[in-house]
Parts: C-alpha cells; sequence; structure tokens
C-alpha cells in the first residue's frame, strides 16, 4: 500500500489538482535525485516507466541523466530498482523503423542510445549485472544490451573491452539453465562479437566454446530447435574472420565436434570401411536442416583457414565427413552443395563410398544400396546429371528447385576442377580411364563406368529440339573435360587418343536411376566400312557444326530453344578454346577437318542474330588456331592471315572479344558460383515475337550456366595475346604461351628443390650459429676460470714472497743468535783458562762440552 500512496501522491497536485504529463516527469526526475529513501526513487522509476510510451522524448531529456546514474548505484543493491530501470532505459533507447524498415538519423531511441554510451560507466554497470542470477535482472539487462548492440554496436564493443568483468560476464550467461535466459543470451551474444576481433578473441579464451559446445550437446545436437542454431552461429561469428580463434579452435581439438554433429560416428571409420547406414539414410526436417547448414559453414571457415589436409590430421575426418555427406546421403540439395563447397581443394575422392538410391513409388522412404564405388565417380556423375539419390533430381519442378539442382551440379564441377587443377596424375589417370577403362574383376558389382559416362556426354549428338537440361548436360561434360587438359600437352595428347563408343556395355545398375548408369549404347560399326572408328576431336568438331545448324534451323523456325542451342555451341567452343591453345599438334588436327574454318569464321563476320558469347569465343578459337599454328602442314599462318582480314577484319576480331568480356554472362561469374540468373532479354539475342516469346513469370528465379570461374580466369589471362595474335606477321615468332601445367610441375619441382635447400641451408646456419654460441660460451667459461687462476696465482705469489721475506728474516735472526752464542762461547773458554789459571775447579763436563766444541769448530774449518 505504501508503494502505492506514494505513486499516488507524486502524481497528484498540490491540493489535489492534476498536473501536466511534464509537470509528472520533472517532478518525478527530481525525485531520482534528490531523495534519500530508495523507495522513493523506485517508485519515481516506475512511474517515468508507465509515461515513457506515450512521453518519450520529455521523459529522455529531464531524466535520462539521472536513470543512468542509478543504474551504477540503486540497480546493483535493489533487484526491484534494477528492473524498472533497466526497463525504462530499453524503452527509451529502443528506436523505431519507418516505412520500409528504415531507423530515421534523428530518431529519439538513437539520441538516447548516444547519451547511455557517451562514456563507458553505464555499459560497465550493466556488465556488472549481468552475473546477478536475478531471473529479471538478467532478461532486462540483455534486452538493453541488445538494444544498445543494435543502434550502436561499434560503441558497445569499444565499452565492452574495457570491461573488466565484461568476458566473464557472457561466460556465466551462457551457463544459465533457463530457456529465455539462454535465448537472450546467444542473440546478444552474436551481435556483441560481430566484425570485431578483439571482442572475438577474448570472449573465446574466457571459455565460450566449450559452453556454446554443452548447450548445443543438452538441446540434442543438429536435431534441436532453434537455441541450437542460434549457439551454432554464434561459434560461427567467434570463428568469422579472425585466424586467432580458429587456432584456438582447433588446438582445443573442439574440430573433433563437428562430424559427431552431424551424426558422423566418431571416431571415423578407416577408409576402407563404409559408413553407417545410420548416417546416410537420415529424417531431415526444417530446423536439422538450418542447424547442419550452420555447422556446415563452421567447417567451411575452418577448413579455408587451415589450407592443406596434410598438415592438419585433425581435419582429415572432417573432410571424409562432408564427402560423405554430400554423395552418399540422403540430405537435401542445399546441404549437399554446402557441402562440396566446404570441401577442401585436395578432398579424399579417391576412397571408395556407398551410395542409397530411393525405390521408385516409396516417397523416399524406402531406399537400395549401390556397390561401392570412387567418390571421384560419384562427383562425376553428380555434376552430369544431378543428385541421382533424389527422384526426379534432372526434371525437377519449379524454378527454385531447378536452381537448387542446378547449384549442386555446378558445386560438383568445382569441386571435381579443384581436385585435378593441380594434380597431373589424377587428371592423367581420369584421361586414361576415359580412353581405356580398367576392365572389372569378374563377380565385380560396379555396374557403370562414369568417365566412360564423360566421354558419352561429350561425344553424343546434340539431338533437336534442345532442352535447357540437356543444354546443361553438355555444357557440364564440356567444362568438366576442359579441366582436365587445361594447360597441359600431356593430358592433351593423352586426350586426342580418346575413342568414343569403343567399349562394350554394361549392365545398367537400376532402370530407375539413368543419371547413375553407364551409356549401355554401342555405335554399331558396319563391317562394310573401312573407315576406322573417329576420336574425340573430330567428334567435337563435327557436333559444333551439328549445333550450329541446328541453331539456324531454329531459329528460321522460330523455336523456343535458340538460347539453348547457344549454350551448348559455347560448350564446344569452351573445349576447342582449352585444347586449342599452345597445342600446335591440336591446331594442326583442328585446321585439317574439313570445313570447321567456315562455321568459326561466320559467326564471327554476322552482325545480327547470333550470340555475343558465341561470337567471341569463335574469334578466340580463330586467332588460338592461328597464334600456335606451328606444325608443317597445308594450312599454314601465311595462309590464314588474309582470309581473316578480307572474311573478318581486323577491328571486328578484337570487337568481338571485347563484347564478350562486356557481358553480364561473362562478368557475373564469381569464384562462389557460375550459376548465373536467367535473362529474359538481355539485348544479346534479338527476340522475336510469338514462340520465342518469353514469358517473364517463367524465368523468375531461373538459373543458368554459360562457363566456369576457370575458364572467365583463363580468358581475362590470354584474350589479349589473341586479340594482338591476327595483326602478327605470319612468319614472326609467336610468344610463349603461359599457363603450361608440365613447365609449371617442372618450375614447382624446382621450386621444392629450391625450398628444401634452403631449409637445409638454414638448419646448417642454425646449427653453426648454436655451435658458434657454445664455443663462445665455452671460451668465456675458460677466460673466467683463466683470470680466476690467475688472480689466485698472484695471491699465492705475494704470499710466497711474503714466506721468503719471513724466512731471510728468521735466518737473520738465527744468524745473530748464532754470532752471540759463539761469543758467549769464547767468553766462557776465556773465563775456564782464568779459572784454572787460578787453580780453580773446572768441571768435567764443562771440559767435554769445550771439546766438543772444539771439535764442531774444526768439522766447521774443515767443511
Amino acid at each position: 500500500m505504501d508503494f502505492f500512496t506514494k505513486g499516488y501522491s507524486a502524481l497528484r497536485g498540490p491540493a489535489g489538482q492534476p498536473q501536466t504529463a511534464l509537470d509528472t516527469i520533472v517532478k518525478l526526475s527530481d525525485r531520482l535525485t534528490q531523495s534519500t529513501l530508495i523507495s522513493d526513487r523506485r517508485a519515481a522509476v516506475l512511474g517515468l516507466k508507465g509515461l515513457t510510451r506515450d512521453c518519450k522524448a520529455d521523459v529522455g531529456q529531464h531524466a535520462l541523466d539521472a536513470l543512468l546514474a542509478l543504474l551504477e548505484t540503486d540497480a546493483k543493491d535493489d533487484s526491484e530498482s534494477g528492473r524498472a530501470i533497466l526497463e525504462t532505459l530499453t524503452l527509451l533507447c529502443q528506436a523505431e523503423s519507418k516505412e520500409g524498415g528504415k531507423i530515421p538519423r534523428d530518431d529519439l531511441g538513437l539520441r538516447h542510445t548516444d547519451v547511455a554510451l557517451s562514456s563507458p560507466a553505464p555499459t560497465h554497470a550493466l556488465l556488472a549485472l549481468l552475473p546477478d542470477n536475478n531471473f529479471y535482472l538478467r532478461l532486462h539487462g540483455l534486452q538493453l544490451l541488445t538494444v544498445w548492440l543494435t543502434n550502436r554496436p561499434h560503441l558497445v564493443q569499444q565499452h565492452f573491452q574495457q570491461a573488466p568483468d565484461g568476458p566473464s560476464a557472457i561466460e556465466q550467461l551462457l551457463t544459465d539453465q533457463r530457456d529465455i535466459i539462454r535465448a537472450e543470451t546467444l542473440n546478444t551474444l552474436q551481435l556483441l562479437v560481430a566484425g570485431n576481433p578483439p571482442v572475438q578473441t577474448s570472449i573465446a579464451f574466457a571459455g565460450a566454446f566449450e559452453k556454446l559446445l554443452n548447450i548445443i550437446g543438452l538441446e540434442g545436437g543438429i536435431e534441436g530447435g532453434p537455441t541450437v542454431f542460434d549457439a551454432l552461429s554464434a561459434i560461427e561469428n567467434l570463428l568469422r574472420h579472425n585466424v586467432g580463434t580458429q587456432k584456438f579452435f582447433r588446438d582445443l581439438e573442439f574440430t573433433s565436434h563437428l562430424p559427431a554433429l552431424l551424426l558422423f560416428p566418431s571416431p571415423p571409420p578407416p577408409p576402407e570401411d563404409p559408413v553407417p547406414q545410420e548416417f546416410s539414410l537420415q529424417f531431415w526436417n526444417a530446423h536439422k536442416i538450418n542447424n547442419a547448414g550452420a555447422v556446415i559453414s563452421i567447417c567451411q571457415m575452418l577448413i579455408a583457414g587451415k589450407g592443406d589436409m596434410n598438415q592438419a590430421p585433425d581435419l582429415g575426418g572432417l573432410a571424409r565427413c562432408l564427402v560423405e555427406l554430400a554423395l552418399s546421403s540422403n540430405a537435401p540439395m542445399d546441404l549437399k552443395t554446402k557441402a562440396l563447397k566446404a570441401l577442401p581443394p585436395d578432398p579424399p575422392l579417391l576412397n571408395l563410398i556407398t551410395c542409397y538410391i530411393p525405390v521408385p513409388e516409396t516417397n523416399g522412404e524406402e531406399w537400395d544400396r549401390l556397390p561401392p564405388e570412387p567418390a571421384i565417380g560419384v562427383l562425376v556423375a553428380y555434376a552430369l546429371d544431378g543428385d541421382f539419390g533424389m527422384p526426379g533430381s534432372v526434371d525437377v519442378v519449379g524454378p527454385t528447385a531447378r536452381r537448387a539442382s542446378l547449384e549442386l551440379r555446378a558445386a560438383a564441377l568445382s569441386t571435381f576442377e579443384a581436385f585435378v587443377t593441380n594434380d597431373l596424375n589424377a587428371r592423367l589417370y581420369i584421361l586414361g580411364e576415359m580412353a581405356s577403362p580398367t576392365p572389372l574383376p569378374a563377380g565385380s558389382e560396379i555396374t557403370r563406368l562414369p568417365f566412360r559416362t564423360l566421354v558419352r556426354g561429350l561425344a553424343d549428338v546434340p539431338q533437336s529440339p534442345m532442352t535447357p537440361e540437356s543444354a546443361h548436360r553438355h555444357q557440364i561434360a564440356s567444362l568438366l573435360f576442359t579441366s582436365l587438359i587445361r594447360g597441359s600437352e600431356k593430358c592433351k595428347t593423352l586426350a586426342r587418343s580418346i575413342i568414343p563408343n569403343t567399349v562394350a556395355p554394361l549392365q545398367p545398375a537400376s532402370q530407375f536411376v539413368e543419371a547413375a548408369m553407364l551409356a549401355n549404347e554401342k555405335v554399331p560399326v558396319d563391317e562394310e566400312d573401312d573407315d576406322p572408328p573417329q576420336a574425340l576431336l573430330p567428334t567435337l568438331l563435327g557436333n559444333l557444326a551439328m549445333s550450329m545448324r541446328s541453331r539456324s534451323i531454329s531459329r528460321e523456325r522460330g523455336e523456343r530453344d535458340m538460347r539453348d542451342w547457344d549454350r551448348v555451341i559455347v560448350a564446344y567452343l569452351i573445349i576447342l578454346s582449352a585444347w586449342a591453345w599452345d597445342s600446335p599438334v591440336a591446331v594442326k588436327d583442328i585446321l585439317e577437318e574439313g570445313g570447321i574454318m567456315t562455321v568459326l569464321m561466320e559467326p564471327v563476320s554476322q552482325s545480327t542474330g547470333i550470340d555475343v558469347l558465341v561470337q567471341g569465343l569463335c574469334a578466340f578459337v580463330l586467332g588460338a588456331c592461328y597464334e600456335f599454328n606451328r606444325e608443317p602442314g597445308e594450312i599454314t599462318r601465311a595462309t590464314l592471315q588474309p582470309i581473316f582480314h578480307k572474311r573478318i577484319g581486323a577491328d571486328t576480331f578484337v570487337s568481338r572479344m571485347a563484347r564478350l568480356r562486356e557481358d553480364s554472362r561473362f562478368r557475373t561469374v564469381t569464384p562462389e558460383t557460375f550459376v548465373v540468373d536467367v535473362a529474359v532479354d538481355d539485348g544479346t539475342i534479338p527476340r522475336s515475337p510469338g514462340p520465342l516469346a518469353v514469358e517473364e513469370s517463367a524465368t523468375d528465379g531461373e538459373g543458368e550456366i554459360w562457363m566456369d570461374w576457370a575458364f572467365v580466369e583463363f580468358w581475362k589471362e590470354n584474350y589479349y595475346t589473341i586479340q594482338k595474335s591476327i595483326t602478327n606477321d605470319p612468319n614472326s615468332v609467336t610468344a610463349e604461351a603461359g599457363g603450361n601445367i608440365d613447365t609449371a610441375a617442372v618450375i614447382a619441382n624446382l621450386k621444392s628443390t629450391i625450398s628444401t635447400q634452403q631449409t637445409e641451408i638454414e638448419r646448417l646456419q642454425a646449427s653453426l650459429s648454436r655451435l658458434t654460441k657454445e664455443r663462445e660460451e665455452e671460451r668465456e667459461t675458460l677466460n673466467a676460470q683463466v683470470t680466476s687462476l690467475s688472480e689466485r696465482l698472484s695471491e699465492l705469489s705475494g704470499e710466497v714472497e711474503a714466506e721468503k721475506e719471513k724466512k731471510k728474516e728468521v735466518e737473520k735472526e738465527q744468524e745473530d743468535l748464532l754470532v752471540l752464542l759463539e761469543e758467549l762461547n769464547v767468553k766462557r773458554r776465556k773465563d775456564k783458562e782464568r779459572m784454572r789459571e787460578k787453580g780453580l775447579e773446572v768441571s768435567e763436563d764443562e771440559e767435554d762440552e769445550e771439546e766438543d766444541e772444539e771439535d764442531d769448530d774444526d768439522d766447521e774449518e774443515e767443511d
């Protein structure tokens, strides 16, 4: 009752007269600073809290400073007062967004936040309240901190770094078992560490990783709810762009928790053993998909930050987990795409994996197990035909689903390119399998050869009408093959030996999954036909000519598949661009193919009705054939140059390649993805009314592939050389092309040797320095010993001299005593002689003594 009485008295004017809201706010503000009773100040805060919603500006103007002062005093002494202060400050600092979700710069909440954060004291006081176990203090304290972080994150982070108990407060909050507090803590933590490495480091070193992993475990791992996702997001934010926290995470072996979070067995099984079916076949819901995606994002950061798997054995099991998840599980396509993008450049793709396919008409509830096969083969199948583990993956319904399938195939293509780019042996092995597959052992369960499937994807004659899926299959097959031959004459030579349709067919693995089976058709050879089987390069040139003709027919008839034919043509031209580059033998084969020069020159010379990508690539192939035409033959550089100048012209030749470089389909390709949006009308192809018209709604969200990032880089590095080539003198020496992987291998070998020798030199220099230091130390020790001995010798010499002096003095004293004794003896003898003369008796002893003395004297004289 006392509380209500005081509150009513505060609002009631003198003599019961009503007051304005401003008068009440002023009175309550004065009470905050002048009242000596904490109960009165608490009542004033509650009154201001009630007025804040309607009079936010007045309360902030008159009471904000007093409330901030009470945050440092009353809040820690009285929990009720603290709760009221925190709630009031939260209302005052909360920004209000206008139309469009934007917050005006002059918003009251932002201005009040600026006042509150003008000094670090309020932030430090708020952080000091968080360790209090009171539910409402923690809840409203976290809410206020979240509001400040939302409005002015950098100021809060700066004050947090200066707070003595900031990281420990966050650590204590992470151990709170109450769901609401835990959720608010995770939300606040993500905002607090975003984009600030010092804050990330301080919180991580305070034990945040362990606490967050404990929360994930308590919530059920990736099968938990939103709390697990928030905890994983917090870990991701702590690791993002921070080498120190990533190293700390790896050093404490937290990486071993990540495969287990994805339900991968821990410890992982040996490479030769299959993973359990419980991992490959799981039930997926929305929360589980989101949580697994967050785990994969963390894996991607750790793998990208570490680099070489050979130097990071702790990430080896992680890489295998991602390979199995992407290629042999029933995970959704989006997760598989993320897993492929997260793989390192050298993933374990040579291991055998066991895939599963759904049983028809079971809605994915029953699955058949396929025989084990190398992961690299499954990866090629994914790139060519999509996820064969999902029903109808190559014929999915809806633009969003079709784009997701295309993103998965693009990710598989990128993984394949990264795997073979710097591994010449892998390229040669795959091309060897394409040319002459290794015979399968008797009784083998393997029923498909994925590399021969790639050969068929390259050699199959494009059929009309061309569909988007067929066009994409031709494109991806061409990009896969281009990554095998780019920059290596050895690989190009081996590719020239590939003869399509010369391998006996195998029985299909399943009539249901067409994408997973070997092409079981063999082109019969007429016994009366003496022509040998055609190699792959002439086959590709023939398919290019037929595609050009089919496109012309499609354009004349006004059919809808013109753009799809353009993609097929671009696919063949990309192969020819890479194959002709710095390969005189391949150039000779291309030039000797009948009619191919006309096929290539016609699109370049046309001014309308042709895609700029086709024009630019045709010009590039012609330029490469001119630049690298070094082998003797009927068609020489001198033959080609006048034809180019007459039929095309140097200016047209240059402009065609320049337009390709400016095209949006070229410019929007990135290392992350080369699936570009479908342009309804990009101006590159004239759209006639009728069948060619494409409704915008039909292409909403659609994606398409024209080229990959590797080809874009190849083009940017070399197109200028080709632009200038047509103007070069036919008899001049051509410039040496760069990017040759054989030369690069020699250079890499020499660099490795130099690096090894440099390492050995550094080791020997270190050993020499160590020995020199040891010798210096020994010399200093010996010098010290010599100095000590010299000093001791000087001391002993002084003592000897002193002893000699003493000896001389003693000898001198002895001589003086002997002289004195002699004098006494002489006197005594004289006295005895006088006594005898006077007749006195002299004792015999004395006479004996005298005789002895005389004898002694005689002996001395003889000596």
